[in-house]
């Protein structure tokens, strides 16, 4: 159990690194918590936003490299200014409510992953959406990490954003979960590691290429993420849900709760298109 908790769960600062993630200026997080003490771990993490405002502001400058390649947001800004910057922009973000309860709740998953546990998470797959409003296909997040042995460890994440989340919510992103048994799709992981091919991480994306063709993906070394965006406690549908997981994959659920859901989500997209960072 211990060797699965520091494997997969533990935070990147209790690697005796220092450590300053996205969410340290806003918000209060509890500590990990094992919830059962079973053959696979199961483990809940509660981030509570003291502060949104100070969250909107980060958001902001954090959603124009979510949406399109930096070489492109470079060379706008270079060609056409602030101006052409925020026009380039509004044609990428989606405008509805849905659309962008959705794209946060992926964005804020991910940035935990990478901030607060240390995996690589690659370049943004809403880069390569077809259509600002158009729902993404897949796995809503993908991560991974080398371990100490070069052992590659996968996360298989589901992200739900809701004003309230109750067992519902809960149900559908343990199906997402639960697709492709348990596991990654072949699909998400080659989108994934082509992406982290054409970065400094591109050691971590030969990785997961040669997992998926010589060894295969190994269900000891995934794991997987629920993080739930929310202005509600769902802690009962989140323990309830965990407790009835009979599966052997390791589990972490995450709840972010902001204090006004909704001007939480469109704020910094707004802030983009009126007022590019």
């Amino acid at each position: 159990m211990k060797r699965l908790l520091s494997a997969v769960f533990e935070p990147a600062r209790f690697w005796g690194i220092s450590v300053v993630t996205m969410f340290d200026s806003w918000c209060s997080s509890s500590a990990l918590t094992l919830i059962a003490c079973q053959a696979v771990a199961k483990v809940v993490g509660n981030i509570d936003s003291h502060d949104d405002a100070a969250g909107v502001e980060l958001l902001a400058v954090k959603l124009p490299d979510a949406y399109a390649d930096t070489t492109a947001l470079t060379l706008i800004a270079a060609r056409y200014g602030k101006p052409g910057l925020a026009a380039f922009l509004r044609d990428r973000l989606p405008t509805k409510r849905s659309a962008r309860s959705g794209d946060m709740g992926e964005i804020l998953a991910t940035t935990y992953l990478a901030d607060e546990l240390g995996y690589v998470v690659g370049p943004s797959r809403l880069i390569d959406r077809d259509h600002q409003e158009w729902a993404m296909r897949g796995d809503d997040v993908l991560a991974a990490r080398i371990g100490g042995g070069s052992e590659l460890y996968l996360v298989k994440g589901e992200a739900k954003s809701r004003v309230s989340i109750g067992g519902a919510t809960v149900r559908e992103a343990r199906e997402g979960l639960s697709r492709n048994d348990e596991m990654p799709s072949p699909q998400s992981l080659s989108q994934f590691a082509s992406r982290l091919l054409k970065t400094s991480d591109s050691e971590v994306g030969e990785a997961v290429i040669d997992v998926q063709l010589t060894k295969g993906v190994r269900s000891d070394h995934v794991s997987h993420l629920m993080f739930l965006l929310t202005g509600s406690d769902p802690s009962s549908h989140v323990s309830a849900d965990l407790q009835a997981y009979a599966g052997t994959i390791p589990q972490l659920t995450v709840t972010l709760r902001v204090q006004h859901h909704q001007k939480f989500i469109n704020d910094p997209y707004d802030e983009v298109v009126t007022n590019v960072p």
